[in-house]
């Protein structure tokens, strides 16, 4: 009972300490008037103005020449029939002014297909190939026990069987090549093993 008294008086004891110190932190002010009177603020320093000049680039000299155009001629084909001479048309009286440079008619006529290869038919049986190995592999395959992402992946190598027809049509051998690709690889990896 002894050690119950001794830590209930060092308890109060700690607690007027505490509240002494505290009480003492509150009233330690400054206490007095401020010293000097206000500051007045600097004047800003003084702006340079450095005058720009505004130099304006001669403007280019007009073309002397047009470029000359490139005109890619496809080679004609042997098992197409060449057809009659075409019936010309009666002349048309026309005013000198509404006359085209025949320079600006070439460049305005769409271009034709670019071919690269040398062998066009067999890379085109090659990506023929390609897309019938594809969709043989879709055909096999079951779209209702696929999940949406699979479904997703059979969607798309759908697409891009279509894409490689519509890019043969058109003769882009390159883009229906990497189109059948892409279609093979999708269709392979759906396939049922």
């Amino acid at each position: 009972m002894d050690d119950n008294r001794l830590m209930s008086r060092l308890a109060c004891a700690l607690v007027v300490a505490l509240a002494l110190a505290g009480a003492s932190c509150v009233s330690a002010q400054a206490k007095g008037e401020p010293g000097g009177p206000a500051l007045a603020p600097p004047a800003p320093p003084p702006h340079t103005i450095i005058p720009v000049e505004i130099v304006e680039e001669p403007a280019a000299p007009p073309a002397a020449t047009a470029p000359t155009p490139v005109i890619v001629r496809q080679p004609p084909r042997t098992a197409a029939p060449k057809p009659e001479k075409p019936v010309e048309k009666p002349a048309e009286k026309t005013d000198p002014a509404e006359k085209t440079d025949p320079a600006v008619t070439t460049l305005q006529a769409p271009a034709p297909p670019l071919l690269t290869t040398a062998n066009v038919t067999e890379m085109e049986k090659t990506i023929r190939s390609r897309m019938a190995r594809a969709s043989r592999d879709l055909d096999r395959t079951d779209y209702r026990a696929l999940n949406t992402e699979r479904r997703a992946q059979y969607d798309t190598a759908k697409r891009f069987i279509q894409q490689a027809d519509e890019a043969l049509r058109v003769k882009n051998l390159v883009f229906a090549e990497q189109l059948a690709d892409k279609a093979a690889t999708l269709a392979a990896a759906l396939a049922p093993k």
